[in-house]
């Protein structure tokens, strides 16, 4: 989410009109902006008082009930960037005045929803304008939609979802808000079935950067609404509310299935095999998996090989499907059960990694070779180990299907002709040495530049990166130039800006 500094607001006389007005309201006259000019706004001194007054939310500083958690990012490698004040917004009208008597004094601020920035993004030491408490969630029946607030997660559409014989593709992680799952493309266990998250985009609210609140869809706004549909958070503005197409679903049926290591070559390359003829109502994410310590971080290290997923049609069929897997060899858990689609939800559930955690995507044209399986395989031996529980390892998501139907330019989200998408994890607690914490580092990288070679040079933009090199490119492909000319006419002077964020045209 667009992190700010005082050097990149008001870039023009127009922009620092609008802050004036707006800051004389908020501040009163003993703060008044001078000429027109950045060095003016500068000199002043934020008046937190005034906002917290503005807001129909609450404003918490640093001492503060409830500031620590509201402060946090999820990703606790970022856990030392703390706010100087969380704007807890009620509302639309509260997300307008952070964001207007933010720009007004210059202060760094980001836009938060669920705070799952894999690098960090949605923390800065300014304003952090959350809109956690935005949290709604109506499904009509009838018309086959789901109105959100941006705060929403995604325990909080299946909670809603529950009972209405619909659906719509979203996230793994119950704490991951939808805001931002939706911006970067989304997808899930039903998306290869349903398409991503962000292919139900009918409608959505969006506070730009000059404080105007546009209606966004396919008929108003249009660019604006192509970029919403992929063109990751925090680049174009604040979206307060979203409007998803729902599907009808019946029942469907689920699969855990994990295995000793020692099955972990013949495991990997069965899934591998499987799953791009695969029925496109099937899923799967399968994984190389290590926890427990390792040689750096003491312990004894445990892995495993597991694979799991959903399937839109009945438990026998989907063992039938799953065969030339469980004859690669034997589970040492499984199971393959009748659910329904929020049972289903709830079974597949799991947080990100908790404490600190370094992640690195690709995708993949084609299923990881022998070569490949025993390169992921020979690093995760390797892995140096930590105190976080969380672990770390290699995930193959399955890609295609649904996913891949629509264009890469008719959506933001270029990624659609992959077969796979590959993640690379490392996690830490913050409590661990340097000296693990540089190995873990060492090894993602390491773990990340060998298996190169079975790339297609693109990235997951929601798995965000600070390392990647040539991000441009790998987040967005060809629809690059598209989005920075959006950029440029919602944001042209960059005020939603962080080291990732997409640049205006020039």
């Amino acid at each position: 989410m667009g992190d700010i500094g005082r050097r990149e607001v008001l870039g023009n006389a127009g922009k620092l009109a609008l802050a004036a007005g707006v800051g004389a309201r908020l501040a009163g006259a003993g703060t008044r902006p001078g000429r027109a000019g950045t060095a003016s706004v500068r000199r002043l001194q934020p008046d937190w008082a005034a906002l917290a007054r503005r807001l129909n939310g609450r404003l918490l500083r640093p001492g503060d009930q409830g500031y620590v958690t509201a402060g946090l990012p999820y990703n606790r490698r970022y856990a030392a960037v703390r706010p100087a004040a969380v704007a807890l917004c009620a509302d639309v009208a509260d997300v307008r005045t952070a964001l207007t008597w933010a720009s007004h004094y210059g202060l760094p601020f980001s836009a938060r929803s669920g705070g799952h920035s894999y690098g960090g993004y949605s923390a800065n030491r300014g304003l952090v304008i959350s809109m956690a408490r935005m949290n709604s969630v109506q499904v009509d029946r009838d018309s086959l939609t789901i109105t959100l607030g941006p705060g929403a997660l995604n325990r909080d559409l299946y909670a809603g979802l529950a009972g209405t014989g619909v659906a719509a593709p979203s996230g793994r992680c119950p704490t991951v808000a939808i805001s931002g799952l939706l911006l970067g493309g989304g997808f899930g266990f039903s998306s290869r079935h349903l398409g991503l998250t962000c292919d139900q985009l009918l409608e959505t609210e969006v506070v730009t950067a000059s404080g105007a609140v546009l209606q966004v869809g396919p008929q108003s706004h249009a660019d604006l609404f192509w970029a919403c549909q992929g063109g990751g958070g925090g680049n174009f503005g604040i979206n307060t509310r979203f409007v998803l197409r729902a599907t009808p679903v019946a029942g469907v049926s689920v699969y855990k299935l994990e295995w000793d290591w020692q099955h972990a070559a013949a495991v990997l390359g069965a899934v591998l095999n499987l799953m791009p003829t695969a029925p496109h109502s099937m899923s799967c994410r399968v994984g190389l998996d290590v926890t427990g310590g390792g040689p750096v971080a003491g312990g004894s290290p445990r892995r495993s090989v597991s694979a799991l997923g959903l399937y839109f049609g009945p438990a026998a069929e989907l063992t039938e499907l799953l065969r030339p897997v469980l004859t690669a060899a034997r589970p040492s858990e499984q199971l393959i059960e009748n659910r329904t689609f929020v049972q289903a939800a709830a079974l597949l559930a799991r947080e990100v990694p908790k404490g600190s955690f370094t992640s690195k995507s690709r995708y993949l044209d084609h299923p990881l070779p022998a070569a490949g399986i025993d390169t992921a395989i020979s690093w995760v031996e390797r892995w140096p180990g930590s105190s976080n529980a969380s672990g770390a390892g290699v995930t193959l998501f399955a890609w295609g299907g649904a996913i891949s139907r629509p264009s890469p330019t008719e959506t933001a989200f270029v990624h659609r002709d992959a077969e796979f998408l590959m993640d690379n994890e490392a996690t830490w607690l913050n409590r661990d040495t340097p000296r693990v914490i540089s190995a873990n580092l060492d090894w993602a990288a390491g773990l990340y530049a060998a298996l190169a070679p079975y790339g297609n040079g693109q990235a997951y933009q929601n798995f965000i990166d600070p390392a990647l090199r040539d991000w441009e490119a790998a987040y967005y492909g060809q629809n690059l130039q598209r989005l920075t000319e959006v950029k440029r006419r919602y944001d042209p002077d960059g005020m939603f800006r962080f080291a990732q964020a997409i640049p205006p045209a020039r």
